[in-house]
């Protein structure tokens, strides 16, 4: 291929690259609202983001690798991009439904109830009592988050990168490996800035909301509530809009 031609085949991956991940909502807003229920700080999300992100050019790069040496046209890609999209679609709503409920149950748990005390001089009194987060074990908190991440991890993995795969077949028949590795470059190192861009304007826009002036006492429970079903909701419009 000629300069010209690679010149605009890495401005292709260099665009695409920046809109895919920008329009695609499920690259950034899980991390977002799971940064703020959860208390990540910006440097563990950005962390996590990142890794995500480069599991999922990763993930295309061995599926449009694959094809090269298997001779597949784009065409035949569609059915098993298809096919990978709706199965990490499917896990993400699963997952966001399940940490919804979850902080579901911890609302229900955590709601005032009143408690009679007996004392020995024959009075009684009763007060308002409710099941705070003191009761959570530290290791149950730390186990909870990692399993968050790595499910995150799993989804951005499984997760179709169909901007990327045609951009490699090209350069990969033609063998040209310098512009295979250029576009591998460009692709992947814009896919995960803009990730890192987008979370952490996320996450500083998230920082200025007080849930529990809001919500109350029960703010945390309700926010992990509202989170599962904005990832539920992310996976969803992402299936239907086709992002």
């Amino acid at each position: 291929m000629g300069s010209t031609g690679a010149a605009l085949l890495l401005g292709m991956a260099a665009s695409l690259a920046i809109v895919h991940t920008a329009i695609g909502v499920d690259h950034a807003l899980p991390f977002v609202v799971l940064s703020r229920v959860q208390q990540w700080s910006l440097k563990r999300t950005l962390l996590i983001t990142a890794l995500c992100g480069v599991g999922h050019v990763a993930s295309a790069v061995v599926l449009g690798l694959g094809a090269v040496a298997l001779g597949l046209a784009v065409e035949q890609l569609a059915a098993l991009e298809s096919l990978r999209g709706q199965f990490a679609l499917g896990l993400l709503v699963s997952f966001g439904l399940g940490y919804a409920a979850l902080g579901a149950f911890r609302f229900w748990k955590q709601r005032p109830h009143r408690h009679l005390h007996a004392h020995g001089d024959g009075t009684h009194h009763d007060h308002d009592h409710g099941h705070a987060d003191e009761h959570v074990h530290l290791h149950a908190e730390a186990k909870k988050r990692a399993v968050t991440a790595w499910t995150l991890f799993v989804v951005l993995v499984f997760g179709p990168c169909e901007a990327l795969v045609p951009l490699l077949l090209a350069p990969g028949v033609m063998h040209d490996t310098g512009l295979l590795v250029g576009v591998i470059v460009v692709f992947g190192s814009l896919t995960v800035v803009t990730m890192l861009v987008l979370v952490t304007l996320g996450v500083l826009g998230a920082r200025l909301v007080d849930f529990e002036r809001f919500l109350g006492k029960r703010s945390a429970a309700a926010a992990e509530v509202m989170a599962g079903l904005a990832i539920a909701a992310t996976g969803g419009a992402v299936s239907y809009l086709g992002l």
